[in-house]
């Protein structure tokens, strides 16, 4: 049983809570608009509930790959799971919460980071990797509240809020 090291970190951002999911959910947007430089992503598959994915990330020097499983909840949170790749075992959740600061209103987001730490090393490496990690994790959400706020991501580009509308379902066993 793998051991995991884990970073959360919750950003406010000043748009409706419909917008901002939508816009971490859009994976086309992300990639049309290069929301995250450091990422790269490849859609495999993509559904109204669920997609597939491919990210490459440099990582305490070390490219990364790994495709992931995402899952949206009837709550509006995603989780996306790595089933191959460097990460195998880890996940990336999604959680939104409408909120209002000095009057103003927005979305909450709660991101955590899971990844599996190595066997031997694990306890060793875990908090230069969740100090690079939370270093890496509050980056990107800065990219996305950037998006989201100066009005980069529209969301009329997307169809329920929750998916692209230019992503026709495709099955997600057609990616495997």
């Amino acid at each position: 049983m793998p051991r995991f090291a884990e970073v959360s970190h919750d950003e406010w951002i000043a748009a409706p809570e419909a917008t901002v999911r939508g816009q971490f959910a859009d994976l086309e947007h992300h990639i049309a608009a290069n929301v995250h430089p450091k990422l790269s992503f490849r859609i495999l598959a993509q559904g109204p509930l669920a997609a597939r994915y491919e990210q490459r990330v440099k990582l305490l020097g070390i490219t990364q790959r790994d495709v992931f499983e995402r899952r949206f909840s009837a709550d509006g949170s995603m989780v996306d799971t790595s089933i191959e790749g460097f990460n195998r075992g880890g996940s990336l959740s999604f959680a939104f919460r409408p909120e209002s600061r000095r009057g103003v209103g927005g979305t909450l987001v709660r991101i955590t980071v899971r990844l599996p730490l190595p066997p031997v090393l694990g306890p060793l490496v875990r908090p230069l990797l969740q100090a690079q990690v939370r270093k890496e994790l509050a980056a990107a959400a800065a990219e996305d509240k950037r998006d989201l706020e100066s009005g980069g991501y529209r969301p009329a580009q997307a169809g329920r809020g929750d998916l692209p509308a230019a992503a026709a379902p495709r099955p997600l066993a057609a990616a495997a």
